[in-house]
């Protein structure tokens, strides 16, 4: 970070010495405040300051980058008007690792003039921290020979090597501990020596032992697999014995034993299944023995035989269309005695048209069985009405033949083979058309079973013989412009009438005019129909403009548009306009303009309001007969309503809850265009009380003439008789280091509502619940305008239905009944709407409604399938009536129960009425431990955990905590350069075992146990271990909160402070590290590290050590196949912990057999299995699992 003169300051010090040369540009010659700036310039700094880095740093990892450590740079002025320079700098990381603490700066100094910031010089430091050299170990001894014992090991001590790191702390492993037995042979022992930056050192000596003794195992031949009866002997006198001979010339006589192990008994009694284990052993040495397996089982796998089955039978029904049959049952017999023999059916009992099976079944004691069977056919009988399929419905022109070769022909088929081909047949309903040849007709097909004229089957072919589509013009005449061409002013004109076509035939042509009439001046329309037999037409229309050129036509008069004006009394031209008018033709006069006024009407409801034609004319000057008028029609009458100058917005507020609101606003202003007072009415008025939803205000301005115009706007009450409250903000701790937070829980939200909501009304039955409203329909009829009424009363509304679902579940509801809805077409003939104002998005009406019969249907019935029918204002009928009640949902945030992540999370619920709805919110916050240690914990910790811990002020007893827990109090009172006693008791389940300790503590706090001395104390042993540990003091430090983590394996030590191991315990405890004032315990601990203190008596011999060597919490899973590869049958002998699963998987991946471990041994039949490579699993509830390969060769 760069230690530069503030800006502030910097701005500072300038004001303030331009505020000096001003005073001096007051009080002094303008000449003197220029030699005054001169000096300043020739006296300033304007040289880089003088700067000197320190060396480069290198170091281990994890070393202090302060400069107090690194080194500080010098500076120096750059020239004698300069000041001493400010130093500072800053770092660039060129690369981090590759372990923990390693890192690569580069640190550039920078030296600054601190009267102009401008004036600077820099430097580059290089500071490494890494460790590249490798541990040393020292005094590896030498190979040693020694001489077996009786029982052929030999127990072998020797002095460990020492091993020293450049940069401290280390971890040594070892492949043989001294002490151990070693087997006769050679072995190797190595040491392996790793700092924290993966540098690894090792050595390796060899251990030779030497020695004769019984070495081999004894010979042993099971005897042949016996197999006899249920109930046989199990003596080995009669299952036979095994042949055994000792290993070698060296060894004594085996001796025998077996033990049987019992695979199966039954399903019959006497049934048993058991593999018989012999064993040989040297009578001195037990761990010499060989073992075989012979199987014997008691079984009777042979089912009984069935003789005499009767032939397949086929028969005729009788008239009831079945039939008795009678056969002789067959005989059964067993090779073991007793049998059962059992049938579906018996001789003599009635079968149906059809196959039936007869199954006989012969069963004997073992649940062996066999089973027959022979077939009884019944022939058809038939009984079905035939099937027919229409033709398609036929439509076509009038005339058109209707015979079935034209129409089209019905299919009839047999329902099933026993009955005869259908006879089909027709008749015909007609209905005929207006047009001659059109007619509809309704063709019925009928189909008879030729035996039996009452199996009939119908159905309707729709034939149409009609012609609606119109004759089509192919060619036609366009406009025609032409001069005058006769004596009298008019024009001949001819013209190619247009050509017409129709889809069925014959077309009349008709036209106003025809080719060669003499037309008028000006423009006449020609006006051609085509016509065809239905009546059905079409129209072409051209124009004929005939332009006058003659000399005797009339004066041109336009009139002023029609007007529309406000009432006045008088209304001159100057306020509705003037005709305007010109000769007729060339060389005619300039005609003379006039007007009269007609009278047509006197609005009597408004003053001077009146309508009347104005007539102008125009004259010929010379002669008065030729003349022309015009009308133009004045309207003294308001038409527009007033204008809105201002209008109130939408409103919308919040009742809290409330079922009505008071709410106030300005009320509008108008204008009117005609002047006068307008009248303002409204049907709410500012201070009213509105209820939940949305109500329509309406204002209404009207002028003197009647003349109206409606505002309206919309009061929106939120919150109104629907009000959710949510819990209070939950904080909770998270109690589970291993979880990313906690899972937490909480009473849902309450609602209070103002509207009716229950499940029971007097007089209706509750039908149900759909999409937040529910559901009642009346005992007792009423009209429809009543049964709206009752509805609304009750604080609901006549039933509204926006979908085919919603639809169905009221239909559903109906029990056959027919029932109001809330739909009608009262006000607007036609013009269905729902009652609740909603738009009608969905109906289903029954064919042909709604029809409006004698024009007085308005209101809507659900009848009992569903379909809705229009009826009569004066029909009773049951009704439904929709309540809005409410529905709560969560809309953000995970639901109760969840689990929720470390920080605040929203939870949001909505509360929904109909179209109302309220919110509420609330936090959930779980408070984590803002902890950066890595994880550490055991994955079983049922068979031994972490009994006791004991140092300073913490002495904590617990039991089996999960394989890991943090105890925040009460927090260690420990002191700097102190030494303290420590005591560390393993807890055990049943057995005792031999357990590994590792102790840290994190000195700096850093969230790590990574840094030198940090890792304090190790030991194993089956019981409670103790040492002392002593606390650095050459750190200075103050004060410091801080962790220790106990680590407590089985089966070697833990590898590191973040490892995750199969068995034991892992506890954190906190620890306050206070500082020191008086001198240290030792003097020699003022040392720049310390090493970690041993518990296992190795390195303090007052420490209790448990020498017991290292077992095995629970056996090696193994599986043994004899034979291997193997044909017919395959022993799988198995040694597992509890709870074990085999399974054999073929090289497909498909699973062929499984079985949960209950003995050591097992027998299975691979003779129906393919030839090919099969893979055997053995796996424990431990998650140990071991695979084994088996070939299978026939």
């Amino acid at each position: 970070m760069k230690k530069l003169l503030p800006q502030s300051l910097l701005r500072t010090t300038l004001t303030m010495m331009l505020g000096a040369l001003m005073l001096t540009l007051h009080a002094q010659p303008r000449s003197r405040f220029w030699s005054l700036m001169t000096f300043l310039h020739q006296n300033a700094c304007n040289s880089n300051p003088i700067i000197t880095c320190p060396p480069d740093f290198v170091a281990c990892p994890s070393a202090s980058l302060n400069p107090s450590n690194t080194g500080f740079a010098t500076g120096a002025p750059g020239g004698p008007n300069c000041s001493p320079p400010v130093m500072s700098y800053h770092d660039d990381t060129i690369s981090v690792g590759p372990c923990s603490g390693a890192i690569e700066l580069r640190r550039t100094w920078t030296a600054t003039d601190p009267q102009n910031p401008n004036l600077t010089s820099s430097c580059l430091q290089k500071i490494i921290l890494s460790d590249k050299e490798s541990p040393q170990l020292n005094n590896c001894p030498g190979s040693i020979d020694v001489k077996a014992g009786s029982d052929c090991k030999a127990h072998v001590t020797w002095s460990a090597p020492t091993v020293t790191d450049n940069c401290g702390k280390l971890f040594l492993t070892v492949t043989h501990i001294s002490g151990d037995a070693f087997p006769i042979g050679v072995t190797t022992v190595t040491y392996l020596a790793e700092d924290l930056c993966g540098n690894t050192s090792s050595c390796a000596f060899s251990i030779t032992v030497s020695g004769t003794c019984c070495k081999t195992k004894p010979k042993i031949q099971c005897p042949a697999d016996f197999s006899g009866c249920p109930g046989d002997s199990l003596n080995e006198e009669h299952t036979g014995k095994p042949i055994v001979v000792q290993g070698d010339s060296s060894c004594n006589q085996p001796s025998i034993s077996y033990r049987d192990s019992v695979l199966s008994k039954g399903p019959c009694p006497g049934a048993l299944n058991l593999i018989r284990i012999w064993k040989a052993a040297d009578p001195y040495d037990s761990t010499l023995f060989s073992s075989c397996t012979q199987h014997i089982e008691f079984k009777d796998q042979i089912a009984p035989s069935i003789t005499g089955m009767p032939s397949n039978i086929t028969v005729n029904p009788s008239v009831d269309c079945k039939a008795m049959v009678i056969w002789t049952p067959p005989v059964s017999t067993d090779n073991c005695g007793k049998v059962k023999l059992t049938s579906n059916f018996v001789p003599g009992s009635l079968f149906s048209e059809g196959v039936n099976t007869i199954t006989y079944t012969a069963s004997d004691d073992c649940g062996n069985f066999v089973t027959a069977s022979f077939l009884i056919t019944v022939t058809p009988c038939c009984h079905n009405q035939p099937l027919i399929q229409c033709p398609l419905n036929f439509t076509g022109c009038p005339g058109t033949s209707t015979e079935p070769l034209v129409t089209g022909t019905a299919i009839a088929t047999k329902p099933n083979p026993g009955c005869g081909t259908p006879v089909v047949s027709y008749t015909d309903s007609v209905v005929n058309y207006t047009c001659p040849g059109s007619k509809m007709l309704f063709r019925k097909w009928k189909a008879t079973d030729p035996n039996d004229s009452n199996l009939v089957a119908y159905c309707v072919q729709l034939i149409e013989l009609k012609d609606v589509t119109p004759p089509v013009f192919n060619a036609c005449p366009a406009n025609i412009t032409v001069n005058t061409n006769t004596i009298d002013c008019k024009a001949v004109v001819i013209w190619t009438p247009p050509a017409v076509s129709d889809n069925c035939g014959h077309v009349q042509l008709t036209s106003n005019f025809a080719p060669g009439y003499a037309f008028p001046v000006g423009t006449t329309t020609v006006n051609y129909t085509a016509q065809d037999d239905c009546g059905n037409t079409i129209q072409h229309i051209f124009t004929i403009t005939v332009v006058n050129t003659c000399c005797n036509t009339k004066p041109k008069i336009i009139c002023p548009p029609d007007y529309k004006g406000c009432p006045t009394e008088q209304c001159g031209t100057n306020i509705s306009g003037t005709a305007t008018a010109e000769p007729g033709a060339p060389g005619c006069p300039q005609p003379i303009l006039s007007f009269r006024d007609s009278l047509l009407n006197i609005y009597s409801y408004c003053l001077n309001a009146k309508k009347f034609i104005r007539i102008w004319r125009a004259t010929d000057p010379n002669d008065p007969k030729n003349f022309v008028e015009c009308n133009q029609l004045i309207d003294l009458i308001d038409k527009t309503p007033p204008v809105w100058s201002y209008c109130p917005p939408d409103i919308t507020v919040q009742a809290n809850g409330e079922c009505e609101k008071a709410v106030t606003w300005i009320p509008p202003t108008a204008t009117d265009n005609c002047g006068g007072m307008v009248q303002i009415t409204s049907n709410y008025v500012p201070g009213q009380k509105f209820p939940a939803g949305t109500t329509v205000v309406v204002y209404t301005a009207k002028d003197p003439c009647g003349n109206s115009i409606n505002h309206s706007f919309r009061i929106t009450v939120l919150g109104a008789g629907l009000q959710i409250d949510c819990p209070q903000d939950i904080v909770v701790e998270r109690t589970d280091p291993y979880l990313p937070g906690a899972y937490v829980n909480w009473s849902h939200p309450k609602v209070t509502t103002c509207g009716s909501c229950q499940d029971s009304l007097k007089g209706f039955i509750y039908m149900g619940t759909w999409n937040g409203s529910k559901y009642y329909c009346s005992k007792t009829t009423e009209t429809w305008t009543a049964a709206r009424a009752i509805c609304s009363s009750l604080g609901g509304y006549l039933c509204v239905i926006n979908s085919a679902d919603e639809n169905t579940f009221v239909a559903s509801k109906l029990m056959g009944g027919t029932a109001y809805i809330g739909l009608h077409d009262s006000n607007i003939e036609g013009f269905f709407e729902w009652v609740d104002q909603s738009s009608v998005n969905y109906t289903n009406w029954y064919a042909g409604q709604p029809n409006n019969a004698n024009g007085d249907q308005d209101f809507v019935e659900m009848l009992p399938d569903g379909t809705w029918n229009d009826q009569y204002a004066n029909t009773y009928r049951e009704f439904i009536c929709e309540i809005p009640c409410y529905t709560i949902s969560q809309i953000e945030g995970p639901p109760c129960g969840s689990l929720f992540k470390c920080g605040t999370t929203k939870i949001t619920y909505v509360a929904t009425q109909g179209q109302y709805t309220d919110t509420c919110s609330f936090n959930v916050t779980v408070k984590c431990n803002n902890s950066k240690y890595c994880e550490s914990r055991a994955q079983n910790c049922g068979f031994m955990w972490i009994k006791n811990v004991s140092l300073a002020n913490i002495n904590n007893t617990t039991g089996s905590s999960g394989g890991y827990a943090y105890y925040p109090t009460p927090c260690g009172e420990l002191k700097w350069g102190k030494t303290y006693d420590l005591c560390l008791t393993p807890g055990f389940s049943n057995n005792v075992y031999t357990v590994y300790w590792k102790v840290w503590i994190d000195y700096n706090a850093d969230g790590d146990f990574l840094d030198a001395d940090e890792f304090v104390a190790y030991g194993y042993g089956n019981g409670t271990l103790c040492g002392t540990i002593t606390l650095p003091w050459n750190c200075q430090c103050t004060m410091t909160n801080t962790r220790m983590r106990v680590s407590m394996a089985y089966g070697g030590y833990p590898g590191n402070s973040c490892c995750i191991f199969s068995y034991g315990e892992v506890e954190d405890y906190c620890i306050n590290i206070n500082k020191n004032t008086l001198v240290p315990d030792v003097t020699s601990l003022l040392r720049i590290s310390l090493d970690a203190v041993s518990l296992n008596g190795h390195a303090d011999p007052n420490v209790l050590l448990d020498q017991e060597p290292l077992t095995r919490l629970f056996p090696e899973p193994s599986i043994e196949l004899i034979p291997n590869p193997a044909s017919e049958i395959v022993q799988v002998n198995v040694i597992s912990a509890e709870k074990a699963m085999l399974r054999i998987y073929t090289a497909d991946g498909l699973q062929v057999y499984e079985t949960a471990v209950t003995q050591s041994s097992y027998l299975l039949n691979v003779s129906e299995w393919s030839n090919g490579l099969y893979f055997v699993t053995l796996e424990d509830s431990h998650n140990s699992k071991v695979v084994s390969k088996l070939s299978v060769m026939h």
